[in-house]
């Protein structure tokens, strides 16, 4: 039954959910598995007991912008800090786009990219990256469509959720310089590919970057992003952001966390190499056919049906991404980069279940 306080774009979407199962192991989030070191930890909790936990933060968050905008390379002016990347993304869209506007978003990605631009009240055109090309994008059938439609934004994960895909900066490029729409390109994974295109925001006043803690700097349950692009768009985009856009223990951790940038980088790589023997071993198994990837997931398709794979690990006592009802990839499942220990009891179970 629908609620008839709610617009009519809201009722026509499902909202965004994960399964509630708790396992031992959690390879469903694509999070850092070396997580946030103790040593670490603790100077957050020093800094924070010294702050007034009685005054809000700093409106303008000054100091994180600034360190944002250094981390990044950019001017001050270029940044927008806000509560995770998904935030500011959706807030680019409240900036930009309306009821009776167009938005091109190629798929297989990131469901939410769909969903907020629904919800704004826009018309989502959804060109398919095919399996059989590893998913690369349809630039073509992409740039038509954004012309066709004058579409308002085109947005590109990159390297992209769920595939693994990463995007090459003159493919980005040859979008952006052939739409008038702004080019929204998701870097919520770029560590791990050891990707930069902050070139692109420098050169075209049409792209906006966004950026996370949440993924490589294993930050996930503090909630942190950025957002880079011109400080024209930046200003307008400001205008929708909430006041206080982030509590005095995100802002610590996240400043805490730019000042060891090595620890980071150590586990970043780590996870890199865990992912390429993670999916060197799938590789070899039986009815199992992975794609390569750029981030801390694999995405796979299995012979034997992802139900009966998904269910097998569960029992297990490993939960992984069930992706099978994204629009082409029936029978596949991604699987987030763990510890060795836990990518070894990924494999063993899969290897009981396939290894006849």
């Amino acid at each position: 039954m629908s609620n008839r306080f709610a617009k009519p774009e809201v009722q026509a979407v499902g909202a965004y959910h994960l399964r509630p199962h708790v396992t031992p192991i959690r390879l469903h989030m694509n999070e850092n598995a070396a997580g946030f070191p103790d040593d670490l930890k603790a100077e957050v909790w020093r800094r924070v007991s010294q702050r007034d936990w009685a005054r809000y933060p700093d409106f303008y968050l000054r100091e994180i912008t600034q360190r944002l905008a250094d981390h990044a390379g950019v001017p001050y002016e270029w940044v927008m800090v806000g509560n995770g990347s998904n935030e500011i993304l959706q807030m680019t869209l409240l900036t930009t786009v309306g009821r009776g506007d167009h938005v091109v978003v190629p798929l297989p990605t990131f469901t939410l990219y769909k969903l907020q631009a629904t919800v704004m009240g826009a018309t989502v055109h959804t060109p398919l990256m095919q399996p059989t090309t590893n998913f690369a994008l349809p630039i073509d059938e992409m740039v038509w469509l954004a012309r066709e439609y004058r579409a308002k934004a085109v947005v590109i994960c990159t390297p992209n959720n769920p595939t693994g895909t990463a995007y090459s900066e003159a493919e980005i490029r040859q979008v952006v310089e052939n739409v008038d729409g702004l080019v929204m390109v998701d870097e919520a994974y770029r560590e791990f590919h050891d990707q930069d295109l902050i070139h692109l925001a420098r050169e075209y006043d049409n792209v906006i970057l966004f950026r996370t803690f949440s993924k490589a700097l294993a930050m996930a349950g503090v909630r942190v992003g950025y957002c880079v692009a011109r400080p024209e768009l930046v200003q307008e985009i400001m205008k929708v952001r909430l006041p206080y856009a982030l509590n005095i223990l995100s802002e610590t951790t996240t400043l805490v966390a730019l000042d060891h940038p090595d620890y980071f980088r150590e586990t970043i790589q780590t996870a890199c190499c865990e992912r390429d023997r993670l999916l060197a071993a799938l590789v070899a198994l039986p009815g199992v056919h992975p794609y390569p990837s750029a981030a801390n997931f694999i995405l796979a398709h299995f012979e034997v049906g992802s139900p009966t794979v998904f269910q097998h690990l569960l029992a297990d006592g490993i939960l992984i991404r069930d992706v099978s009802s994204y629009p082409g990839l029936k029978d596949h499942l991604r699987i987030s980069v763990g510890l060795p220990p836990e990518n070894d009891a990924v494999l063993a179970s899969l290897t009981r279940l396939l290894v006849k």
